[in-house]
């Protein structure tokens, strides 16, 4: 991304309203937190046997929707809507 264009994305969120920044902000999260799980997904492939990646996997969807409650969203699901609501 060039100077200008982080300049252009900058001004568009500094324009939005408290709930469409919210809305945008939950959406950035939402993908990096989607790109994290691909990142550590990647790496138990190549150093973890299939039987301890998905061990690891489970133990991992189980801390984040029972200890920190938060359900299992996938971005093909939301990212259409997501964009829609923050004006992107």
């Amino acid at each position: 991304m060039t100077e200008q264009e982080r300049r252009r994305v900058f001004q568009k969120v500094k324009s939005f309203s408290n709930n469409k920044f919210w809305n945008w902000m939950n959406f950035i999260h939402s993908r990096a937190y989607a790109k994290a799980a691909q990142h550590y997904e990647e790496a138990m492939a190549i150093v973890l046997q299939p039987k301890q990646a998905a061990a690891v996997t489970a133990k991992a969807t189980e801390i984040r929707e029972k200890w920190d409650g938060m359900a299992t969203i996938t971005m093909d699901e939301t990212e259409g809507m997501e964009l829609s609501k923050v004006g992107v």
